[in-house]
């Protein structure tokens, strides 16, 4: 998450970005305090895709709010109006830290006391703040197909004649399916094994498998189709129809 620091002055006003994370701010640029000042700063937050602004909170030693703080707050007032959240950080004496470290330091001919003083109010800002853990967005689906498609796909029903572990693997089984096709029963290498107690079991039961796949070789074995199921680790489960079918009975 990205953050704007601004050191509101009625004069100067200093402006500091955080890297992407949001763990520090660092100093960016100052700019007077004029007529341009909101467009500016709105523009920059667009530009730098800034989620929220971190202004100092200008207070004197006795805690009763300096005289710009009237005018700071008006300003954050039309920045959270436009969109963007304003956080307010104490900066009692921030600006004379940074022209204890910045005096005489410039950029491009001006000096960055004043930014250095907003990146000290957001660095202060951001080491209090937890940074936002990061999810991962998981699509919730594929992308769409055409019905042309999905008419490509070829599910058939085949009744398991055979079933065996394919030798120095963990997960694969050979599978040999009858789907009543002249040249006769097929075999299909599938990475089950986890999900059944003995390959023998599988004989003679009736599951769906994809049948118009091109032929590709696993572990040195021939494999024409795929076996349809649904979910996987404890969700895992064959699809099968409800009553008994022809082998080669296609799914539609």
């Amino acid at each position: 998450m990205k953050y704007l620091g601004i050191d509101y002055g009625t004069k100067k006003v200093g402006l500091a970005l955080s890297d992407d994370g949001g763990s520090m701010g660092f100093p960016h640029s100052v700019m007077p305090n004029d007529t341009r000042l909101f467009d500016v700063i709105v523009h920059l937050i667009a530009k730098e895709k800034v989620e929220a602004v971190v202004m100092g909170e200008s207070r004197d030693f006795s805690g009763a709010e300096n005289p710009v703080a009237q005018e700071a707050r008006a300003f954050a007032t039309r920045l959270v109006e436009a969109g963007t959240p304003v956080h307010f950080e104490p900066e009692m004496l921030t600006t004379q830290e940074a022209r204890r470290d910045f005096e005489g330091v410039r950029t491009n001919g001006h000096s960055i006391v004043d930014s250095s003083a907003a990146a000290l109010i957001l660095t202060s800002f951001l080491s209090r703040t937890p940074a936002p853990t990061l999810v991962e967005e998981v699509p919730t689906s594929k992308p769409q197909i055409s019905i042309d498609d999905f008419l490509k796909i070829e599910v058939k029903m085949g009744v398991v004649r055979t079933a065996e572990r394919v030798e120095d693997t963990d997960k694969l089984l050979r599978l040999t399916v009858d789907f009543n096709e002249p040249a006769g029963p097929r075999q299909i290498v599938s990475g089950i094994a986890m999900y059944v107690e003995t390959p023998e079991s599988l004989v003679g039961r009736q599951l769906a498998f994809v049948t118009n796949l091109k032929p590709r070789t696993i572990k040195g074995l021939e494999s024409n189709g795929m076996l349809f199921a649904v979910g996987e680790g404890d969700t895992f489960a064959f699809v099968t129809p409800d009553r008994e079918v022809p082998p080669g009975t296609a799914a539609h």
